[in-house]
């Protein structure tokens, strides 16, 4: 009897979750290493829910992976029987100079997304908006507010029904690979491994700062709720996922709900003043984890100025991390001269929607030794070449 090749997926946040899924449905034996818990605040899931749309500004090349996801998502909801994503739509806005709602507008004629133009006055007309004379809208069906949780419980339940284990609080201190890769847990425990998947999100310069050596930045970002007045919450709870490519940076949010926080949820995920990618990283083992006035108050300017229907106290907030590449492609590649041991990584803050197809991905990579073509946009060699 032939004894199938033993995987250990360093990290078991969103991405090795999804690989670590993938893997155990291919029948192969895996082991996830995971330095936390299951769903914690220390990396990049952190935040009740999270998007999954068509309309991509970072390329109309990502369409196809989302759509994948999308299917691989409610195939899981499915055989979960439970509510994993919920279908509202997305609207977005902008001025037409802006470059990510121009981006926003061509990948959806690239790729064939239904959508929907909206004037300025049509958009104020139909959404609590305040958008300007001069921007338009768009609205595109096909979007939704996935339940981070829900997905991630449901991605480890159906893995360990396929045989997949789970360590937490176990910290990866050293990865040796090679013909027979060894990784080295605090407290002196080596595990050996015939596949490694490295999937560490904000801890992956740290552990393998050699991979793309200072070229993955890690970002702090701040979540926020408000809660705003009564007579407005039916208003704000029958929005859909929405986008505002505003001068101030591009915000995003979701529908007023209960999940997590009962509140109005936003972000800023890129601020105008960083938009050149000149912001300054952090060192996820030291990062101030508060959120203060100053991290709050660009929100609430958004709100004041674009969507006063929200005006309301913070209720709550958090702390999140975007591992980014310089150009917020993601990476995915093997260990130069060594096709067992795969990396997935640089995320950068749009990575939660598509997790079980990066995960089928990497499950056809380990298993084959090469990379799928759907992998290649995301090879380490095009990051290096970017200078």
């Amino acid at each position: 009897m032939t004894t199938q090749p033993r995987t250990i997926v360093v990290g078991g946040g969103t991405m090795g979750l999804a690989a670590a899924w993938a893997l155990a449905r291919r029948g192969a034996p895996v082991t996830v290493l995971e330095r936390f818990s299951h769903v914690h605040e220390r990396g990049s899931h952190s935040g009740f829910t999270r998007i999954i749309r068509e309309s991509y500004h970072e390329g109309a090349g990502y369409v196809p992976l989302v759509r994948r996801a999308d299917a691989l998502w409610r195939e899981l909801e499915a055989r979960a029987g439970e509510s994993l994503l919920v279908r509202t739509g997305m609207f977005e806005c902008g001025p037409s100079g802006d470059p990510g709602y121009a981006a926003t507008l061509a990948a959806c004629r690239e790729a064939a997304v239904e959508h929907e133009l909206l004037t300025a006055a049509a958009a104020r007309e139909r959404l609590p908006f305040a958008v300007p004379d001069g921007w338009s809208g768009g609205f595109t069906p096909s979007a939704a507010d996935l339940r981070v949780a829900t997905c991630l419980d449901a991605l480890r339940r159906e893995a360990m029904s396929f045989g997949a284990e789970f360590r937490y609080g176990a910290r990866v201190r050293e990865l040796a690979l090679g013909d027979r890769a060894r990784v080295l847990l605090d407290g002196g425990e080596v595990l050996p491994a015939d596949r490694v998947v490295v999937a560490a999100g904000a801890y992956l310069p740290e552990l393998l700062p050699g991979f793309l050596p200072g070229r993955l930045t890690v970002l702090r970002r701040v979540l926020a709720w408000t809660r705003p007045g009564a007579a407005q919450v039916d208003r704000l709870a029958a929005l859909p996922v929405w986008g505002v490519f505003a001068p101030e940076g591009f915000f995003y949010g979701f529908p007023h709900a209960d999940e997590g926080v009962r509140g109005f949820k936003l972000a800023c995920h890129v601020p105008v003043h960083h938009a050149d990618g000149g912001e300054v990283g952090v060192d996820p083992e030291a990062v101030d984890r508060a959120v203060h006035p100053a991290d709050l108050s660009p929100l609430a300017e958004f709100i004041e100025r674009y969507l006063p229907a929200a005006r309301g106290d913070f209720v709550h907030a958090a702390v999140c991390f975007y591992t980014c590449t310089p150009s917020w492609d993601f990476v995915i590649d093997h260990v130069p001269g060594d096709s067992r041991a795969w990396i997935a990584g640089g995320f950068s803050g749009h990575g939660f929607k598509f997790a079980p197809a990066i995960g089928e991905l990497l499950a056809d990579a380990i298993v084959t030794g090469a990379a799928p073509a759907a992998l290649l946009p995301f090879a380490r060699a095009r990051h290096l070449a970017q200078g």
